[in-house]
């Protein structure tokens, strides 16, 4: 490992809620309902390993998954609000989400940025990091699909609905330490899902040296190195190209903890989040007990569209007092 000195106090994550809908909707079953044909929905399960995705039943109140937050406690009181969406949220006309949140949970809202697409959880992790705020921090996650239409794109992944929430603080006595965050924009895609062809097949050939760009930078500003992770929380796009990028990486694809690519989908930025928390439940439930000097290490990727590549090293120094909330509804 690379001798990295870490500043006395750390940004911290001290809390996370994760509310998922109770409707899981099986592909091959119900294919109609993602305007799939059930022969492309044998082929996303047997090629691309995605079985279900959970979804918010149409008709259904919106705010029953978008407005909650991490529980309040004397040791999580958060006093800003910080928003990382993958879109526009689906709501009526001129009403801001956000400004709810912050009325309805007394806190004051810092906008939202949507503009980093997939990464944007990490481009506010990055902004925190960064800044090293004394305020204590909630950001908050509300993923819907953009329709029943574009649920699944381009044959590659499906997309299902989520909300996340975390409480962050500045502090020397870290529970999930946030050891270091990298970003990289590659500007030749900054159109993203509009871009013509040859651009797509230009990103389909720069992906992989994207993703290892700012994987290895992430672990070199964390000081950390490959092998000492373990596990890797991906974007859960599809398991086909998550073994190809393993392969590249020459890392055993068991420390891909790819469980929820079969069945959660893509839930947007909040995959990092929905990941982090059945990590570290399943971590709990076998007795695993992290500490400063042999803590958990997880590296967290993901992609976003119009060429937007991050990662970061999430460090689980102790559990205890660590809030793990997970809902569904």
């Amino acid at each position: 490992m690379t001798s990295v000195t870490m500043p006395s106090k750390a940004l911290s994550i001290d809390a996370i809620r994760v509310i998922r809908p109770e409707h899981r909707l099986v592909l091959i079953e119900e294919h109609d309902a993602v305007h799939c044909s059930s022969f492309n929905a044998h082929i996303l399960k047997k090629m691309m390993g995605i079985e279900s995705v959970n979804v918010l039943p149409e008709g259904t109140s919106t705010d029953d998954i978008l407005l909650p937050l991490v529980s309040r406690s004397k040791s999580v009181n958060p006093s800003l609000l910080r928003s990382a969406n993958t879109g526009a949220r689906r709501t009526r006309f001129g009403l801001s989400l956000d400004r709810k949140l912050a009325r309805i949970h007394n806190l004051t809202p810092l906008g939202s940025g949507n503009a980093n697409r997939c990464v944007s959880l990490f481009k506010q992790l990055d902004l925190l990091f960064r800044t090293q705020s004394e305020h204590q921090v909630a950001i908050h996650n509300g993923e819907l699909a953009f329709s029943k239409e574009m649920r699944i794109t381009r044959g590659l992944s499906v997309q299902g609905d989520s909300s996340t929430s975390l409480f962050l603080t500045q502090t020397d006595t870290p529970k999930i330490r946030v050891s270091s965050v990298y970003m990289h924009y590659d500007r030749r895609f900054s159109r993203g899902i509009w871009g013509e062809g040859s651009e797509t097949k230009a990103y389909e050939d720069s992906y992989r040296s994207n993703m290892h760009q700012v994987i290895h930078s992430a672990l070199e500003r964390a000081g950390v190195t490959l092998e000492e992770v373990d596990h890797i929380l991906p974007h859960n796009i599809n398991i086909k190209s998550w073994r190809f990028l393993c392969q590249s990486l020459d890392v055993a694809e068991d420390k891909l903890f790819a469980r929820n690519i079969q069945t959660e989908g893509h839930c947007f930025c909040n995959d990092m989040v929905i990941n982090l928390s059945d990590a570290i439940e399943k971590h709990r439930l076998a007795g695993t007990n992290p500490t400063a000097s042999a803590p958990l290490r997880f590296l967290a990727v993901a992609a976003g569209a119009g060429g937007m590549f991050g990662a970061c090293v999430l460090e689980v120094v102790q559990l205890e007092g660590f809030l793990n909330e997970r809902q569904a509804i």
